[in-house]
């Protein structure tokens, strides 16, 4: 069985320390598998028990699908693609999930959105669950 990220020395996280989120990592440490939390910032080792790692530790990996403004560019006209995407309704605005397709946003029911759609991004799903041999 695999561990849990926040056991996996190396891996990229942000730490709140006196009220700041900031960047680090988990670093090896004295009784890292019990439960306490070691990591490397830019103003030196944070360490706290595993009870509050759900305060004070989440992951910062890199966001390798962002945002795409639609000032900007839009998916290829010949794309369809599941996305979500960033709607301006009067007085709100909100993330509608939907697709791109035949050139123009649609709804998840597939009608065209006739609102302004602000941003998109590509709804990926995670990978299949495959069990470790």
């Amino acid at each position: 069985m695999s561990k849990p990220w926040y056991y996996t020395i190396g891996y990229p996280v942000k730490v709140l320390y006196e009220a700041t989120w900031r960047n680090g990592i988990i670093c090896n440490g004295y009784r890292h598998e019990d439960g306490i939390i070691n990591t490397m910032t830019e103003v030196g080792p944070v360490g706290f028990g595993a009870a509050r790692r759900e305060e004070f530790l989440k992951p910062n990996l890199p966001d390798d699908n962002p945002w795409v403004p639609t000032k900007e560019k839009f998916p290829k006209d010949h794309e369809y693609a599941r996305v979500f995407m960033t709607v301006q309704y009067p007085g709100v605005t909100t993330t509608v999930k939907g697709a791109w397709a035949y050139g123009v946003f649609q709804s998840g029911n597939g009608r065209t959105i006739k609102r302004p759609v602000l941003a998109w991004k590509y709804l990926r799903y995670p990978k299949p669950y495959k069990e470790e041999s």
